[in-house]
């Protein structure tokens, strides 16, 4: 009975000992991915992109005149 009782003792005091461990590796892990992901914000811009703006127009759909008729169809119920 004392070796049963002696081996829950060392089980929990294991299961304590890497809950520890754990918590700390987990905080280190955290911390790093926090540091990478906020790697880019901190930075100022460079010189070349400071001013620029990209813009996207739409440009309109070319059809030959040869190619037929356009037709939308839309859906019924």
């Amino acid at each position: 009975m004392v070796a049963f009782l002696t081996f829950i003792f060392y089980f929990f005091l294991a299961l304590f000992v890497l809950g520890l461990i754990g918590r700390f590796a987990l905080r280190l892990w955290f911390r790093r991915l926090h540091k990478r992901m906020n790697q880019g914000t901190d930075e100022q811009p460079s010189e070349g992109t400071s001013g620029k703006k990209f813009t996207f127009t739409r440009k309109k759909k070319i059809i030959d005149k040869d190619q037929g008729e356009y037709v939308d169809y839309e859906e019924l119920d």
